[in-house]
């Protein structure tokens, strides 16, 4: 068995009447990610609070050839004569600059400037740069929208320190569009940003998670307030709740008419003729560990609401074509499981059990 990941997930609590707009609830989701995580191959800890030293931590990086000291940056110094730094500038104090530039950043950026005074950046990494080496395998930093530019450049720094993405991550959630069907021009426009209560008295919880959690975190989320949550087939949730229902439904004649499990449920079912829908559906079901570690190991769980609208379609072909048998009991089990696990445990959108038989 792998060894679980020390994972430690720096979060920055937003209490609800600090909550002006419907842009930053998104933020207020991430729980999802937690749960994500926990489910997967990591430990969540709290390493112990920590108080940087920055004098001490600099001195340990002086070696470090990202980091050197100069008059000006490398970007400056390149616009001017090549020996500037040792003739015009060469009494002039310096400064302790890591080489960010190399590494996605606009330009490098000051750790201690000439007057001595260290930088929040180099205490940040001092911070994180000690419980990576003390006490976790990996760092994710989540912070709201209005952090935005300093994900770049601490993911920057720490990679000039010789972290890979895999050990540490500095995201900011990105906020939500909102987006309105405007009928006398019949078509699609942004609107104004509306409170947070309004929003989810317009479109419901379940939608604001659902095409929040739908979209890569690092981008902006689109919501269109005409349609989220309504029970249309144009609305991708609407499609994973009724697949979900049509499943529950389907369990509940088949136990009507007395078929029952004969298998042991965690067996991969051999149904019997086969056939392209049946193959791809126990192919999209086994497929599902594996999303969810990707989805937790890239913080992505757009890739989960990608998985189920996939097989949500291969769903509805399928109840086309299937009779109720032994055989196709365990898949609608195992179909069953995968929709409540990750739309309801993991994004925890709420889906409920038909009180009838269609």
């Amino acid at each position: 068995m792998t060894k679980p990941h020390q994972t430690y997930l720096d979060t920055r609590p937003i209490p609800p009447e600090y909550l002006t707009s419907s842009a930053e609830l998104r933020y207020t989701l991430i729980d999802t990610l937690q749960t994500l995580l926990q489910q997967t191959n990591h430990t969540l800890i709290t390493p112990p609070k920590i108080t940087p030293d920055p004098e001490t931590f600099l001195n340990s990086l002086k070696t470090n050839p990202n980091i050197y000291q100069a008059p000006l940056s490398r970007q400056f110094a390149a616009d001017l004569p090549p020996d500037i730094q040792q003739t015009t500038l060469k009494d002039e104090p310096q400064d302790w600059y890591i080489k960010t530039a190399d590494f996605g950043d606009e330009c490098d950026r000051p750790l201690q400037h000439r007057d001595g005074e260290y930088t929040q950046l180099l205490e940040d990494l001092a911070v994180y740069h000690q419980i990576l080496q003390n006490h976790c395998d990996r760092i994710i930093v989540l912070r709201p929208h209005n952090y935005g530019g300093y994900d770049v450049l601490l993911n920057s720094a720490m990679r000039c320190l010789g972290y890979s993405p895999a050990q540490f991550n500095y995201i900011t959630i990105q906020p939500i569009k909102l987006y309105a069907f405007h009928k006398p021009s019949q078509q699609l426009h942004t609107i104004p940003d509306l409170q947070p209560n309004e929003l989810i008295q317009t479109i419901g919880m379940n939608a604001l998670r659902w095409y929040s959690l739908s979209t890569p975190l690092t981008e902006p989320a689109p919501i269109n307030i005409s349609t989220a949550g309504q029970p249309t087939a144009a609305d991708s949730l609407h499609r994973i709740q009724t697949t979900h229902a049509h499943c529950c439904a389907l369990l509940q004649r088949a136990t009507q008419q007395g078929i029952i499990n004969t298998k042991n449920p965690s067996e991969t079912p051999s149904l019997s003729p086969s056939s392209n829908l049946t193959d791809t559906l126990i192919h999209q079901i086994q497929s599902t560990p594996q999303i969810l570690e990707q989805s937790a190991n890239q913080l992505a769980p757009h890739l989960l609401c990608h998985h189920l609208e996939a097989l949500s379609e291969t769903c509805q072909l399928w109840f086309e074509t299937l009779t109720l048998d032994a055989e196709t009991y365990i898949l609608l089990v195992k179909i069953k499981q995968v929709f409540f696990e990750i739309v309801q445990n993991i994004l925890k959108v709420k889906i409920t059990e038909p009180t009838s038989v269609p």
